[in-house]
């Protein structure tokens, strides 16, 4: 079902974007306020009737959102949250901070000693010097 839709979708934005270019350019039509032979005689003028060109770019568009928005809706996993506050129930349970207990590391401990490689003497200590 997915891949003709997705034949259909394709066809249609072809047709539509060829439909597009065929048109002919009404001026100052999409961005004619922002150049300088724009004027308010040239605004206030009617719009020309629509023709079946025009009809029939209208009529794939609303064929292009409708074939978009199925595809979308095709393609969307069953098991998927219907709202983004629902968390889905059957994955693993996260665990909580207050649950969890940090492993106790005494203050006063000494850090160890590097172990040597078996076969080495160990290094020299350092020589302490008394505190005067």
């Amino acid at each position: 079902m997915i891949q003709v839709l997705l034949i259909i979708h394709l066809l249609v934005a072809i047709a539509l974007i060829m439909l597009i270019l065929l048109q002919k350019s009404e001026g100052s039509a999409a961005g004619g306020g922002m150049s300088a032979t724009a004027s308010v005689s040239a605004m206030a003028q009617p719009r020309a009737r629509p023709n079946p060109l025009s009809r029939m770019t209208t009529i794939l568009g609303i064929g292009f959102f409708a074939t978009s928005l199925g595809l979308a809706l095709l393609a969307k996993p069953a098991d998927a949250p219907t709202s983004i506050f629902a968390p889905k129930v059957d994955g693993p349970a996260v665990p909580s901070i207050e649950n969890s207990v940090a492993p106790a590391v005494p203050s006063d401990a000494a850090p160890a000693a590097p172990q040597s490689p078996p076969g080495e003497s160990p290094a020299p200590a350092a020589p302490t010097v008394p505190n005067n």
